[in-house]
């Protein structure tokens, strides 16, 4: 399922704040389903919310409707016993990945909701050169639940969307954006990085933390993701990288620990990319020693707590080979095959 819900920002005063200055283009993107009428009712709430084109608030309206409907059907596939037919899901991988234990495991291991070592502080920390603020717009790429972004948007009071390839995790974080009702300042979708469907120099920021080496053809998505910034738009990507000590027996006893196929590139892959892609390279900066520490401080309290206070049973299942796939990627990083980096340019 592909939710694609229209970002809107407004001034201290209310007044909607058109990030593409063109009021009339804007409005002509938002068309009636055929069959579907606008009550006076509908008209009212909409001008009354600050929408100048009563259709876009209609629509808004109707795929969060649809959204709640869905997640509706999917909390009751979830409580279901047995084995369902996923394809009334439009799922398009099975289910159950992501159960509320592993979740919960996540949040005592790093921060609530935030499922990248380091937590609150560091993501805080990475987003400061971006310089935040409520008049721009990012786009998330690997956004998991999409902690991250609300942090941002509540901090900083910037709109993000955020894409993540994972249905489950997407889902999951859609369900949190809506229960805290900031569904519309940070939608939380699922997405083909294989196909991104980007809109063209709509997006002000682009950022991913420690997620694009699980991309396979990354080329296909930074071209589209050059594309959807901007002028003078930013991206900010910190991720895994081989160096020249990885060999190929090395990287797949690295994929054995992992829930996918890992795809990463060099760091002087990712500088050429962005360079022919007409990016101004500020910052790429080698920073394993730092993800090496927070990852090792985050398991530290973890152990400790669980010394403490004991272990929770129902965490049991998963506290094993999430640790076994975490220190192996300490491992891999100490040896000098992977390297953690981060890379910071604008488009020029």
């Amino acid at each position: 399922m592909k939710l694609k819900f229209w970002q809107r920002n407004a001034d201290d005063d209310g007044d909607v704040l058109d990030h593409d200055g063109d009021h009339g283009s804007e409005m002509s993107e938002f068309v009636m389903p055929d069959g579907h009428s606008l009550k006076l009712g509908t008209k009212i709430r909409a001008k009354w919310q600050g929408y100048d084109n009563p259709v876009e608030y209609y629509l808004l309206q109707k795929e969060i409707d649809d959204y709640r409907t869905w997640l509706r059907k999917m909390k009751i596939f979830l409580a279901r016993p047995v084995e369902p037919e996923l394809g009334e899901l439009d799922l398009d991988h099975e289910a159950g990945r992501w159960p509320p234990e592993r979740i919960k495991l996540y949040a005592k291991l790093f921060d609530r909701g935030i499922m990248i070592p380091g937590g609150h502080d560091y993501a805080m920390e990475l987003a400061k050169p971006l310089a935040l603020d409520e008049t721009l717009s990012c786009l998330e790429i690997g956004g998991k639940l999409g902690g991250v972004a609300r942090l941002l948007a509540d901090k900083l009071s910037v709109w993000v969307t955020v894409y993540e390839q994972d249905d489950e995790l997407a889902l999951l974080g859609m369900e949190r954006s809506v229960q805290i009702g900031v569904q519309k300042k940070v939608p939380v979708q699922t997405f083909d990085p294989s196909s991104p469907d980007l809109r063209k120099a709509y997006f002000n920021v682009v950022y991913s933390f420690g997620d694009m080496f699980r991309i396979e053809n990354k080329d296909v998505l930074l071209v589209a993701l050059a594309e959807t910034l901007r002028d003078h738009g930013q991206i900010l990507l910190t991720d895994y990288v081989l160096t020249t000590d990885a060999s190929g027996d090395a990287v797949e006893e690295w994929a054995k620990y992992e829930d996918f196929k890992p795809c990463p590139w060099t760091a002087d892959h990712y500088k050429s990319a962005l360079g022919k892609l007409k990016f101004d390279i500020r910052i790429a900066k080698d920073e394993t020693d730092i993800h090496v520490k927070q990852i090792k401080s985050a398991w530290k309290d973890m152990l400790a707590d669980i010394q403490n206070s004991g272990l929770d049973l129902d965490m049991m299942e998963y506290l094993v080979p999430e640790m076994e796939m975490w220190m192996n990627r300490v491992k891999m990083l100490e040896s000098g095959a992977l390297a953690f980096y981060r890379f910071y340019a604008t488009i020029r």
